[in-house]
């Protein structure tokens, strides 16, 4: 009778799983870079020169922003100024690369961060 209860009580748990709310699709229309452009390492290019792209957003000034960041994103780099997005005197302009594992999960959940507003290519100049 025990052995019972407890496969019973297993299964109950296995359904009772937290799911993970579905992805906002919205998110993505943060992101203002050409994916089309992007092999799947990151790199844009012809095949004998191919390069990183780079993009760049503003995040309020503060440190627990700048963690919450780079722990996403190690590719990530605080910069000065106000760069192509327009960051202003209250917050950090941001610059990362897209030559990263899973580059494309790292921008998504970048986007899904309530302070950043969009995200940008950087075209170096």
């Amino acid at each position: 009778m025990n052995r019972v209860c407890l496969l019973v009580l297993i299964a109950v748990l296995s359904a009772c799983k937290t799911q993970k709310p579905p992805e906002n699709p919205d998110v993505w229309k943060k992101i203002k870079l050409d994916f089309k452009q992007l092999d799947a390492d990151g790199l844009a290019g012809p095949p004998k020169g191919k390069v990183a792209v780079n993009y760049e957003f503003c995040i309020p000034a503060g440190e627990k922003y700048w963690r919450q960041v780079h722990k996403m994103d190690t590719t990530a780099q605080k910069n000065s100024g106000k760069g192509r997005v327009g960051c202003k005197d209250t917050q950090w302009l941001i610059i990362g690369s897209t030559h990263q594992k899973s580059y494309q999960r790292v921008l998504f959940q970048l986007a899904s961060l309530p302070f950043v507003e969009r995200i940008e290519q950087v075209y170096w100049e």
